[in-house]
C-alpha cells in the first residue's frame, strides 16, 4: 500500500503539463561557460568578506546597498529554489526574500579555493514573517569571481526539502511521509 501511494505521488508530480528547466543542466552549462578569476589573497579575502557580510544579515537595506558590489551585472545565481541571471534579477529576488522574512542569517563555517573556484560551507537560519519558528539548514556554495571581485557564478548546494519545504503546511507533511517510506 505504501509503495502504491509513493508511486502515485511520484506519478502525479511527473505529470506536470509545463516542462520545467533542468537546474542541473543550467548549472553545468554556466559552469562550463562562465570563467572566473583567481583573485590575489587580499582580493579573495575582500570578495569573501562581501559575501559573508551580505548573507550574515539579508535585509532590505543590505539588498539595496551591498548587491551592486557583490554581483557582476551578468551573474548566474541558483539557490536550488530558483535560477536567475543578471544582477538586477538577483536583486529583485532578494527584495522578495527580505520582504517575506524576519531573519535570514548565514554563518560561514569555512571556505576553500581550487583554481578559479571558491567553495563556502555555511549554516543558515531563516524565520518567515508571521512565524516564531526559525528554520536552520546547512549548505555549501560554489562561487566564481570576476577581476573586480564580484560574483559571476553562484550555485548553492543544500537540502531545500529539509531546509524549507518540510516546514510548509500540508506539503511538509507529505514530504516527511514520502521520506519515511524510503
Amino acid at each position: 500500500m505504501k509503495r502504491l501511494a509513493l508511486a502515485l505521488c511520484l506519478f502525479l508530480v511527473g505529470c506536470s503539463s509545463t516542462p520545467k528547466p533542468d537546474p542541473v543542466a543550467e548549472y553545468l552549462t554556466a559552469e562550463e561557460s562562465i570563467r572566473g578569476t583567481v583573485l590575489s589573497p587580499a582580493d579573495a579575502e575582500a570578495a569573501m568578506g562581501r559575501f559573508s557580510r551580505f548573507f550574515s544579515n539579508v535585509n532590505a537595506e543590505a539588498v539595496e546597498t551591498q548587491i551592486p558590489a557583490l554581483y557582476a551585472p551578468d551573474a548566474f545565481f541558483n539557490d536550488t529554489l530558483k535560477t536567475i541571471r543578471g544582477r538586477d534579477a538577483i536583486q529583485a529576488y532578494f527584495r522578495k526574500v527580505a520582504s517575506s522574512t524576519d531573519l535570514v542569517s548565514t554563518r560561514v563555517i569555512d571556505s576553500a579555493r581550487s583554481g578559479e573556484n571558491y567553495y563556502v560551507r555555511w549554516v543558515m537560519d531563516v524565520r518567515f514573517k508571521g512565524s516564531d519558528k526559525t528554520i536552520r539548514t546547512i549548505g555549501m556554495t560554489h562561487l566564481r569571481f570576476d577581476e573586480e571581485g564580484r560574483i559571476v557564478l553562484h550555485q548553492d548546494f543544500w537540502d531545500s526539502t529539509a531546509g524549507f519545504f518540510e516546514h510548509v503546511p500540508v506539503l511538509g507533511g507529505m514530504i516527511r511521509w514520502i521520506k519515511s517510506l524510503l
